[in-house]
């Protein structure tokens, strides 16, 4: 990854940065920012008080258009067609990629995370608040863009959950809400000292994330699957659950690696870096 690029995190509550293999400073993000103008005023400061930025990778939630450097829509930030990227290289003059935040992790884990080093595709699952998942082939680009890995929100068609949203039921939130916990922890500590229901919750939230899993391996056949997220700080009593639903729903298929995810929450400014390293040399 070139040196001299500035990765940024904008999220809803915090703007992370990542400047030289490290963790830069972190600053609140601006509320009500309909236009985008006062969060491109604040990334251009943050730019300016790195000696020799030569470009800038930009991630954002919400419905992302990278090639035209546009988020289309964010609730988390309250965007509408912004245009991150002009807004930006107006202030700035220098090259700046534009991405999902969930694409940039992806790319992250994938080269210098918990995919580095293996064989094929990777699919990223970060499952904190909601649920979206990201592809990165085997040179770490991002697959797709746009609506591309929003999986959280289509609707369950039938069974038990019929009407509700993939996130409602797995993500770490969604299992706090079905619980009545104000996070997932509480539930965890629940179905650990025996607790029916919590771990009747547990299960439905692992059984929901691999029937999604399952359909991105059956598609894309990725070597590694990373999960990350708050939900993943569970450790095993997360991931061996998982992996053996998993394993009953690609009965027959290659069986791809399921590990938690290397970066925490630093992976998406960590991608966008190297994507803006990527837009430099393109020119």
């Amino acid at each position: 990854m070139d040196e001299d690029v500035l990765g940024v995190d904008v999220g809803g509550t915090a703007v992370k940065t990542w400047w030289r293999g490290e963790a830069g400073p972190t600053v609140p993000t601006p509320k009500g920012d309909a236009t985008g103008e006062r969060t491109a005023d604040l990334l251009a400061g943050l730019a300016a008080g790195f000696p020799g930025v030569a470009a800038i990778g930009v991630a954002t939630p919400g419905i992302v258009d990278d090639e035209a450097g546009v988020c289309r829509m964010s609730v988390n930030l309250g965007w509408r067609e912004v245009p991150v990227r002009d807004l930006l290289e107006r202030r700035t003059g220098l090259p700046v990629a534009l991405t999902h935040d969930v694409r940039a992790g992806a790319v992250a884990e994938r080269l210098s995370g918990a995919g580095a080093g293996r064989p094929g595709a990777l699919v990223f699952a970060p499952v904190g608040t909601g649920l979206a998942l990201a592809v990165v082939d085997a040179d770490a680009r991002p697959v797709g863009t746009g609506w591309a890995g929003e999986v959280g929100q289509l609707r369950f068609g039938e069974g038990p959950n019929r009407g509700l949203r993939v996130e409602e039921v797995a993500s770490a939130g969604g299992l706090a809400r079905r619980f009545g916990a104000p996070e997932a922890a509480p539930v965890l500590a629940a179905m650990q000292a025996g607790d029916a229901v919590a771990a009747a919750r547990w299960q439905e939230t692992v059984d929901a994330l691999a029937e999604v899993l399952a359909w991105a391996v059956a598609l894309i056949a990725p070597g590694t699957v990373v999960v990350g997220g708050g939900l993943v700080r569970a450790g095993d009593a997360l991931l061996d659950p998982l992996r053996a639903a998993l394993a009953v729903r690609l009965a027959g298929f290659p069986e791809p690696v399921v590990v938690p995810a290397a970066h925490g929450t630093a992976a998406a400014a960590i991608g966008a870096a190297h994507l803006a390293g990527l837009r430099r040399a393109a020119g």
